[in-house]
Formats: C-alpha cells, sequence, structure tokens
C-alpha cells in the first residue's frame, strides 16, 4: 500500500503535483488517468521513489518492508518500472538488455528466469535482435520483460501505449492480464478507458496535479472528476 500524505513536486517555479494525499493499493490493478499534463508522470515517478517530493511523504508497504522517501532504502527489485523512454541499451540485444539488471545484480538462475518472461511474452522469435530492428510493440515486451525477470511484487508502468498501433495495444494488454494472473500488482499510467472499464480494482484521476477522483471501476459508473465526465460522454457520442 501506498499512503501519501500532502505531496507536492514542482519543476522549477511550476507546480506537478499539488498537495497530494491518498492510499494506493500495490496488489491489485491500477489506473491512473487524466488530462495530458496533469502530473500523472510525475506522480507516477514520485511513487517509483526516482523522485521525491519537495513537500510531503511518500510511503510503501511493501512485501513485509517499510520504505518512506525520508530514508535511504529503496524498492528496488521489490518495485520495478516501465517509463515512456524504455532505456533499451541500442548496443545490446533484447536478451542482453532484459538480462542485464541479473547479471548487474549477481541473480542465480538467469537462463531459467529469461526463458519464462520469454516465454510470457511471445518473444523467442526477435529476443536476440537489436531495439532498433523491432517495432515498438516489440520494444516495449522487452522493457516489460526486464521489469519482470526480477520477480517484483509491483511494476510501475507510464504511458505503455505510445507509438503503438491498435492491434500492438491489444496484445499489450493480453500481457497486463498475464502478470495480474501471475499475482503482480500493476499501476498503469494510461488513456486505454476500455481495458481500465473492463479490469481496474482501483482508478486514480488526476487533474491540474491534484488527486480529482479515487475508487473502484464503479467510478466509471458515476465519475464525479471533470475528465471522467467528458471522456465518457465522448465515448458516447454526446457533446459534455
Amino acid at each position: 500500500m501506498f499512503i501519501l500524505n500532502a505531496v507536492s513536486r514542482n519543476y522549477g517555479s511550476i507546480p506537478a503535483v499539488r498537495d497530494v494525499s491518498c492510499e494506493i493499493t500495490t496488489d491489485g490493478f491500477v489506473f491512473i488517468m487524466g488530462p495530458s499534463g496533469s502530473g500523472k508522470s510525475t506522480l507516477l515517478r514520485l511513487l517509483s521513489f526516482v523522485e521525491a517530493p519537495d513537500q510531503g511523504t511518500v510511503r510503501l508497504e511493501l512485501g513485509g518492508l517499510l520504505y518512506d522517501t525520508a530514508g535511504s532504502t529503496r524498492p528496488w527489485p521489490n518495485l520495478t518500472c516501465v517509463f515512456q523512454r524504455q532505456f533499451l541499451w541500442p548496443h545490446l540485444t533484447l536478451r542482453d538488455n532484459i538480462t542485464l539488471p541479473l547479471r548487474t545484480s549477481g541473480a542465480l538462475n538467469i537462463e531459467q528466469r529469461l526463458a519464462r518472461v520469454i516465454d510470457l511474452f511471445d518473444m523467442s522469435a526477435f529476443v536476440n535482435r537489436y531495439p532498433n530492428e523491432v517495432s515498438g510493440g516489440q520494444a516495449q515486451r522487452a522493457a516489460l520483460a526486464r521489469a519482470l525477470v526480477l520477480d517484483p511484487a509491483l511494476i510501475l508502468i507510464d504511458e505503455a501505449y505510445g507509438g503503438l498501433d491498435l492491434e500492438q495495444q491489444r496484445i499489450l494488454n493480453d500481457h497486463f492480464l498475464r502478470l495480474r494472473q501471475s499475482g503482480v500488482g500493476l499501476i498503469v499510467v494510461t488513456h486505454a478507458l476500455d481495458l481500465a472499464q473492463a479490469q481496474a480494482d482501483q482508478v486514480i484521476v488526476v487533474e491540474d496535479g491534484q488527486i480529482a477522483e479515487v475508487g473502484t471501476r464503479s467510478v466509471f459508473e458515476n465519475p464525479t472528476s471533470n475528465f471522467l465526465r467528458k471522456v465518457l460522454l465522448h465515448e458516447a457520442g454526446l457533446k459534455p
């Protein structure tokens, strides 16, 4: 469970997240939604402990351990991340990109763990290629595989669908569902309304750097946030 208490994050004089207090589950499928520039990605970086808040605290209880932005211990590899930029090393094959964190950490059974994620993400046909030799969807699968190969309890994913066509998005959705079925918690920043409506355990709507709505997927039935109301009206072919 994440517990955020009066969290704010600024970039220079520009506030990105403002006075956010909420609880976010770590053992389900969580969707963070909102308009572009609303602070979703900043919120995810705060949850990943990649960035620290300027004010307030982020606490995380995961795997029987407690992490706090005020402390020095970070939740990796219990928590892993896939950001919009996949950060795949261009001079390494996808196979080597995936196993790099395992080799860096001195992990055992590297080949067995690699084989498991290759099978999960259907990567055997292209895992020996370089990042510039595969499609955007295949590169995204490699980034997810690299996050999963560490056996995390929780994966944070930022805008997974950027640059993917509809078929690639469908394939990625299938992989998300496989991850959830394997017991991994997912927190995903996305605009994928259909998937959120069908699968969300928790929905968090961010507007103007603040939490506008938090709830189960029942929020789609009677939303209170301006963003969700507009999106659902648009989906229904109605004017806001």
